[in-house]
């Protein structure tokens, strides 16, 4: 399947700020399922590609003038090949094993993950595990902000996207799974 994908992201400030740091992880890079085909950022500044710790393409734009604005665009088209469901990864799995302070389980986060998994720890577990999440956590946008980690959102039997995720990284890693947040795009078929 080939995606023809553009992403606008605009910050407007109420007040000029006088400077600004952006880390842009907004660039796709070939893998055994995806293959780039072209990809290029419109940016107000000229900025060099980095690889971070985790191995994403990283860009850092700098603006040292006083801006009431930014406007970033990402622009390309990347080949998805269908049948391939999984890719090997070569990093180590250890730091997708640790918790951090919006992924912290606790009593009940993980006594629900062995509930669901009981000793599996296969693919069709974890897939069960998200199905189980979902049912018990409500979406309901504005029941939780950026800062509400996984076991408070799990407490109150609400949240976003993000907050699905944290507590599924929180369930897995309890069970000994390294787990990581990837973000991205979603293709449904009424996308246009």
């Amino acid at each position: 399947m080939r995606l023809s994908i553009s992403h606008d992201t605009t910050y407007h400030y109420e007040d000029q700020v006088r400077a600004s740091i952006q880390y842009l992880r907004l660039t796709p890079h070939d893998s055994e399922r995806q293959h780039v085909l072209s990809w290029q950022l419109d940016l107000p500044r000229p900025v060099r590609a980095q690889v971070d710790p985790f191995g994403n393409i990283l860009h850092v734009l700098t603006l040292d003038e006083p801006h009431d604005a930014i406007i970033i665009g990402a622009r390309g088209v990347v080949e998805i090949d269908e049948l391939r469901e999984a890719e090997h990864e070569s990093q180590s799995a250890f730091p997708f094993l640790r918790s951090t302070r919006l992924t912290e389980p606790d009593d009940a986060l993980r006594g629900f993950a062995g509930q669901h998994c009981h000793q599996r720890r296969d693919r069709t577990a974890l897939i069960d595990l998200m199905h189980a999440l979902n049912h018990t956590m409500v979406y309901t946008p504005g029941a939780t902000d950026v800062d509400t980690c996984a076991a408070q959102a799990f407490a109150g039997a609400a949240g976003v996207c993000q907050d699905h995720t944290h507590a599924f990284l929180a369930c897995a890693r309890s069970l000994g799974i390294p787990a990581r947040y990837v973000s991205g795009y979603l293709y449904t078929e009424d996308s246009t």
